[in-house]
C-alpha cells in the first residue's frame, strides 16, 4: 500500500463521542499515526451501539468503529501524576493534539491550550467547541443535536406545516453535525501543519458545532431576515414546485427546478407540454405566483406510477429526478458499491456488516479499509514501551491505576 500524505505525522487524541474522533479518523485514513487516549472507563461513545444495534457487543460495535478505526488504543488516568507524565511524554513526540473535552475540564486537568502552548510550542492544538470561545453560553454542554441542529434553526423551521397549521419539529440524523464539525477540524489541522512547515510554529485551531450549524444553514439564516421576508416554517406550497412528490407506490421522488430551462423538459416528462404555453407557467414570476397549482399538476401525474419509474424516466430527459432512498437502501445501492462508498467489515465474532468506507479520495493514495476498534487499553503497553518505560515501570503504573490495559 502506498504511503499516505500524512505519513510521519503523530496525532494524540483525547476525545469522546463523534466530532473530534471523526477528525482524527480522517487523519489516520491519510496515514497519520493516531493515538487515542481514553479514560479508564473508555470513550463514552463506545456503549452508544446499545441504542442502535440489537446484537451490539464488545466484539461488534460498528457505530463506534466508524469514527475510531485505524487508531492505537491507549488508556491513561491523567488525574494521576504518573498518568499525566506519560501523557506529556506523548505530547512531546506529537505533531497534533485533538480534544473535545469541555474547557472547564481541560482547565482542571491542566491541558488547556494556555497550559500547553509554551511547553509544546510546535504542537498543533485542535479543539471542538460547542457554542464558541466566549459569550454567556461558551461553557454550556453541547451536542450535535443541541448546538448544531437546534440552535441553528433547523429543528424548528425545516418542518413542513400541514394544511391545518400544525407541525412537529423534525428530528436530526445522528452525528451529521458532529461529522461536519470533524471535517472542518481535519482541514484546519492540515492547514496548520502546512503553516508549521513555513514558520516552525504550532497553532490553536477550533471547530465549533454552533458556528458550523450557522454556516451550513447559511442560506436560510440569511433569507429569513426581515428585509427579505422569507418566513419559516413553511407549508408545502411555500416550498414551491421543486422538492418532494409522493408517487403511486407510496415512495417519493425529489427534483430541483431552479433553472427556467428545465421546465420544457419537465412538462414533456409528465406528458403536459401545453403547460409551457399556459400564461400562469411560462415565466419565472408566473410559476412562482402559481406554485400551488403547478405543484398540484406535477403531483397528479407522479401519483400514477412508482417512484423508481419516474426517477429512471426523468434521466431520459436529462433531469435530476432522484428516488428518495431509505437509509436501508444505501447498503444495497450498486452505485455505492461500484465507487467504494461502502464496504464489508468482518468483526472478531465472525459477523460481517456493511459500513461506510473512508470518504478520502486521492489519485495518489487509497485509504485503508475500516477495521474493528479493539478494547480499551489494547495498545497501552506498546505505546508506553515506545516512550522508554520499562516493563517494571509499566507494571507499576497498571497496578496503581495510572495506566489501563485491555482485559
Amino acid at each position: 500500500m502506498k504511503q499516505g500524505p500524512l505519513t510521519g505525522v503523530k496525532v494524540v487524541e483525547m476525545a469522546v463521542y463523534v466530532a473530534a474522533p471523526c477528525a482524527t479518523r480522517l487523519l489516520a485514513d491519510m496515514g497519520a499515526e493516531v493515538i487515542k487516549v481514553e479514560a479508564p472507563t473508555g470513550d463514552t461513545w463506545r456503549p452508544a451501539g446499545i441504542g442502535y444495534l440489537p446484537r451490539f457487543s464488545k466484539d461488534e460495535n460498528p457505530v463506534f468503529d466508524i469514527y475510531n478505526t485505524g487508531k492505537k488504543i491507549v488508556s491513561l488516568n491523567v488525574k494521576t501524576a504518573e498518568g499525566k507524565e506519560a501523557f506529556f511524554k506523548l505530547l512531546a513526540e506529537a505533531d497534533v493534539f485533538v480534544t473535545n473535552l469541555r474547557p472547564a475540564v481541560l482547565d482542571r486537568l491542566g491541558l488547556s491550550y494556555e497550559d500547553l502552548k509554551d511547553r509544546f510550542p510546535s504542537l498543533i492544538y485542535g479543539a471542538v467547541l460547542g457554542f464558541g470561545k466566549t459569550g454567556p453560553d461558551a461553557d454550556l454542554p453541547a451536542y450535535d443535536t443541541t448546538a448544531f441542529w437546534a440552535r441553528s434553526g433547523f429543528f424548528r423551521d425545516m418542518s413542513i406545516v400541514s394544511e391545518n397549521g400544525t407541525y412537529h419539529p423534525v428530528g436530526a440524523p445522528s452525528s451529521v453535525g458532529d461529522t461536519a464539525t470533524g471535517y472542518l477540524l481535519m482541514g484546519e489541522i492540515c492547514a496548520a501543519l502546512y503553516r508549521r512547515t513555513l514558520t516552525g510554529k504550532g497553532d490553536y485551531v477550533t471547530s465549533t458545532l454552533y458556528h458550523n450549524g450557522v454556516f451550513c444553514m447559511g442560506t436560510m439564516i440569511t433569507i429569513a431576515q426581515e428585509p427579505f421576508g422569507n418566513k419559516y416554517p413553511r407549508t408545502r406550497t411555500d416550498c414551491g414546485f421543486t422538492g418532494a412528490y409522493e408517487c403511486g407506490d407510496g415512495e417519493w421522488i425529489y427534483f430541483p427546478a431552479g433553472s427556467a430551462k428545465v421546465f420544457p423538459k419537465l412538462f414533456d416528462m409528465i406528458g403536459r407540454p401545453e403547460l409551457l404555453e399556459d400564461p400562469r407557467f411560462n415565466t419565472g414570476l408566473g410559476r412562482w405566483q402559481n406554485r400551488a397549482a403547478l405543484y398540484d399538476a406535477f403531483a397528479e401525474v407522479f401519483r400514477t406510477k412508482p417512484a423508481k419509474y419516474w426517477a429512471e424516466y426523468g434521466h431520459q430527459f436529462e433531469l435530476p429526478v432522484v428516488y428518495m432512498a431509505h437509509f436501508s437502501d444505501v447498503s444495497k445501492d450498486p452505485q455505492a458499491w461500484e465507487n467504494g462508498f461502502v464496504e464489508h467489515v468482518e468483526f472478531p465474532n465472525g459477523n460481517v456488516d456493511v459500513m461506510p468506507a473512508s470518504p478520502i479520495e486521492m489519485e495518489s493514495f487509497t485509504p485503508p479499509p475500516t477495521r474493528p476498534v479493539p478494547p480499551v487499553g489494547t495498545d497501552t503497553v506498546e505505546v508506553l514501551s515506545s516512550l522508554g518505560y520499562t516493563d517494571e515501570q509499566i507494571d507499576a503504573m497498571i497496578k496503581s491505576g495510572a495506566a489501563i490495559v485491555a482485559e
